[in-house]
């Protein structure tokens, strides 16, 4: 069977000779074309739809799993939690095994924002997003947006 390439190319091929070919002979291989590209079509609707549902069992693979590492981070945590408030508590800060050695390290330090109110605007980040929804509302108003442009796209449904 030929490939969905294949018979679009043969069915653009078909529509050039149009006037050259006998109406009859015409119309029963534009037909056979036609139905051709239409199995082809149901079969490839047929893998998409089979595909669409490997994609929503894996995202919510991906989601289980995801809930499984965060649930182990925090178990690792509360571990590591609770063996520095032991040793901090014992007031050792070093723990020397022939398998391990677990020390208790001064990080470096980090900023501590207290009233976020009171700090400078020039210490700020800022960063401009572009509003879509308003620059296609201002479309739609007749307005004019210098930059952008209202595109029309089309896209594959199956029923």
């Amino acid at each position: 069977m030929a490939t969905l390439y294949e018979l679009t190319g043969s069915y653009l091929k078909l529509l050039e000779y149009a006037e050259d070919a006998d109406p009859t002979l015409y119309h029963d291989t534009m037909d056979s074309i036609t139905d051709a590209i239409e199995d082809k079509a149901v079969g490839y609707a047929k893998v998409d739809k089979e595909l669409a549902k490997d994609e929503v069992a894996l995202k919510e693979e991906a989601k289980r799993l995801s809930a499984r590492a965060t649930a182990i981070a925090n178990n690792r945590k509360r571990l590591k939690r609770n063996l520095q408030d032991s040793m901090a508590a014992i007031g050792s800060k070093k723990i020397k095994t022939l398998g391990f050695t677990i020390y208790i390290q001064r990080n470096n330090p980090s900023v501590n924002i207290l009233d976020e109110h009171e700090i400078p605007d020039y210490l700020y980040e800022t960063k401009q997003v572009l509003d879509k929804k308003r620059i296609s509302t201002m479309f739609k108003e007749g307005k004019d947006v210098p930059g952008a442009e209202l595109t029309h796209s089309e896209s594959l449904r199956y029923r």
